[in-house]
């Protein structure tokens, strides 16, 4: 479906340390966890993993250390058919990710960013290839790099999908002309001060997002909720699909993913966030964040 598809992702590259806990402490509060675990994770691999599981032609562009978090992390980026000639070993630290679930499955994340925030804007950009199909990019990385990575891909009428995870400001205006800004509803709120909390407030930030940045689609990842669409004229909410949460913390990850690689398919943008809620819906009923990612079939065989 997606094996004809040449796509690069420029990101983070991290090892997750998973906290699990009946509820999130206070400040000064001490409670017992129930469980921890180490995962392989990074905003930049678990979607590079994603669109791999999917049947398309990835590499990633990125740095770790030549530690044994890094080397661990690389193994299994190659495991999952993510080519890695793009990623530098040269970094001081391998990034670490400390992350929270409560006993609903809500997550808090803290993200150490170690070699993710050393890497070179103008080597990543050029990595950034002609025979190139599709780009993803993050924030879990300097903005420079960012920038740089997306301006080339515009310049090279590459499809460009910007994830604004994690929230933090951001020059929207240094990229004019990506094809998909897709925040959550925090990144919406940091990026516009609005929270699209109803139909008006997810149709005022819409705007304020594509007039910052000029990208053809704005779509907002609702949680819960689902996703909306807004395309300039119309603005469309695109309801979740049911599911037993079990961990969040790729959902979004996995939605961008998919929605991707769909958009580029078949140039429908709604039939695309529609593959992505319901590749979101299947990562949040498992726990992990790249254990999480769907298969084509899973997410066609998806009810």
């Amino acid at each position: 479906m997606y094996s004809n598809i040449h796509a690069a992702v420029v990101g983070s590259i991290n090892m997750d340390l998973i906290l699990n806990m009946e509820k999130v402490p206070q400040a000064g509060e001490n409670l017992l966890g129930t469980s921890y675990s180490y995962a392989n994770g990074g905003k930049g691999a678990n979607q590079a993993i994603g669109l791999s599981r999917l049947g398309a032609d990835t590499k990633l562009i990125g740095k770790v250390a030549n530690d044994a978090n890094g080397q661990k992390l690389l193994q299994n980026l190659r495991n999952n058919n993510v080519d890695v000639s793009g990623v530098s070993l040269a970094g001081s630290q391998t990034g670490l990710a400390a992350i929270m679930l409560d006993g609903e499955g809500r997550n808090r994340i803290v993200v150490y960013e170690g070699a993710n925030a050393e890497i070179n804007p103008v080597e990543a950009a050029q990595c950034i290839k002609d025979e190139l199909d599709l780009l993803l990019v993050q924030f879990e990385t300097r903005e420079e790099v960012v920038v740089q990575c997306v301006n080339r891909a515009i310049e090279k009428q590459i499809i460009t999908v910007i994830d604004c995870g994690p929230a933090k400001p951001f020059a929207l205006e240094k990229m004019h002309g990506a094809t998909i800004i897709t925040p959550n509803e925090s990144e919406t709120k940091m990026l516009t001060g609005i929270f699209p909390s109803d139909e008006n407030t997810i149709l005022e930030s819409s705007k304020v997002l594509m007039e910052r940045s000029k990208s053809k689609f704005i779509v907002l990842k609702l949680g819960d909720r689902g996703c909306s669409v807004w395309d300039g004229k119309d603005l469309r909410i695109m309801s979740a699909y049911p599911s037993k949460v079990v961990d969040t913390t790729a959902a979004g990850d996995c939605f961008t993913a998919a929605m991707a690689l769909e958009f580029k398919r078949s140039g429908d943008i709604h039939a695309a966030c529609d593959i992505g809620n319901k590749a979101g819906s299947i990562a949040v009923s498992r726990m992990g964040a790249e254990a999480s990612m769907p298969t084509v079939k899973e997410i066609l065989d998806f009810a």
